[in-house]
């Protein structure tokens, strides 16, 4: 069995699958695409995997969501030889609380384990991993991925995926890149200090002009609330939803391509990371991913301080349906008064609040955390509280949804307050 470098798993790093980017590189994306015409006939507009027993059961076997056999094809006409890497990169809802052993194969040659994130022991989660994938499992036409899962201790062994996507990282001598004129090209980053509260990014090309950039986004890596699912805080920051990069540093789509980073609510910390991806008017399958730029610090502040205060007894799963209520509680030890800035950040997995108006409550204060209607949709929400709703000591989250069915969950890593504070 092959095994997942969880190290990998997160938004930027699909770019560069097997090893530490030392330098700038060409990556080119295929996308899966639903439908019969893209060989992807489908009953839902999610891609569903199923535990084996499933299909048995008397009640939950007769949903729509079991005809699903876990199967995609995507398209992919390369010359294997012209190819460096290749990773499968997913949108991972991971499924019913205690599902197990998720797994991929590739083309019936390779099958890889998706990393466990929290799922198997109870969690809600949701994730996007990098799995790195050997050239020779692939082919120069229709790969084929199977998924598959086991019941473990769930009522019904489940997950879906959202999107997937295979990554190839371009040999420099690529056919395409010198069709399309971009071979040669080269992009860094930089960094400056604006003030306490702020870093510049600038981006120096090379090779030809700006006049072929479409945008540039900058990309994080950096100590703070675990956005994309994988457990990790220091981390590269930042995920793709619907296939748009989320939570990234900033993005310009002017030359000459230069960015604002608010750091204002980052505790200090060194060793922070950057990166960017380059966009290309003429060509929207290949981008320019740049090697790391390092060394960046987040300083002490004078005047000021950042603290993160999390849950220590989240339920397990954490999740509301049928009127059932769950809380959980953050210590934050704080001094009310001095507080400037108080965050809130949480992810969910919407399944809707029903008719409950009040579903989300932080010291008893409500907060709009479902989308508003039974959406299945992953959320990041970052609410800034009024800081006269934060206690010293103990601080109650309440969670209801009245939904007959899936409600809302309460995604790992947990509601997390994060509080700038003056000294």
């Amino acid at each position: 069995m092959k095994k997942v470098f969880t190290g990998l798993v997160m938004w930027l790093l699909m770019h560069q699958p097997l090893s530490a980017q030392e330098a700038g590189q060409f990556v080119k994306r295929y996308w899966y695409e639903n439908g019969i015409a893209q060989g992807n006939p489908n009953f839902n507009h999610t891609i569903r995997i199923n535990a084996p027993e499933i299909g048995l059961h008397p009640v939950f076997g007769k949903r729509v969501e079991v005809r699903g056999n876990g199967m995609i094809q995507v398209l992919a006409e390369e010359a294997l030889d012209q190819i460096e890497s290749a990773a499968l990169y997913l949108e991972v809802w991971g499924g019913h609380p205690h599902t197990q052993q998720k797994k991929v194969s590739v083309n019936g040659r390779n099958t890889y384990e998706l990393p466990e994130v929290g799922t198997a022991e109870g969690h809600c989660t949701y994730h996007y991993p990098l799995i790195p994938l050997k050239i020779t499992d692939l082919v120069n036409g229709y790969n084929v991925f199977q998924f598959s899962c086991e019941q473990g201790a769930s009522f019904w062994g489940h997950f879906l995926i959202d999107n997937a996507c295979l990554l190839l990282g371009l040999k420099d001598g690529h056919p395409e890149l010198k069709t399309t004129g971009l071979q040669g090209f080269e992009a860094t980053v930089s960094s400056r200090p604006l003030s306490a509260d702020a870093i510049s990014l600038q981006l120096a090309i090379s090779g030809r002009d700006a006049s072929a950039i479409e945008k540039v986004t900058y990309f994080g890596y950096y100590e703070a609330f675990d956005d994309n699912g994988n457990g990790l805080e220091r981390d590269w920051h930042g995920y793709t939803k619907k296939k748009i990069p989320q939570h990234v540093l900033g993005e310009s789509r002017t030359p000459p391509f230069n960015v604002e980073w608010d750091i204002a609510m980052l505790a200090p910390q060194n060793n922070v990371k950057v990166k960017a991806e380059v966009s290309f008017k003429n060509n929207t399958d290949i981008s320019y991913v740049t090697a790391v730029t390092e060394g960046i610090t987040i300083p002490v502040r004078a005047e000021s301080r950042v603290d993160r205060f999390r849950s220590y007894d989240i339920p397990v799963p954490f999740w509301s349906r049928a009127g059932k209520l769950n809380t959980c509680t953050i210590v934050a030890d704080v001094v009310p008064e001095k507080i400037e800035k108080a965050e809130l950040h949480v992810l969910i997995w919407d399944g809707g609040e029903g008719n409950v108006k009040e579903h989300f409550k932080l010291n008893g204060n409500a907060l709009p955390l479902a989308g508003g209607k039974h959406a299945h949709d992953v959320i990041y929400r970052i609410f800034e509280i009024d800081p006269s709703w934060i206690k010293a000591g103990e601080n109650k989250i309440e969670l209801l949804s009245d939904t007959e069915h899936h409600g809302i969950e309460v995604l790992l890593p947990g509601p997390e307050l994060r509080i700038k504070s003056a000294r």
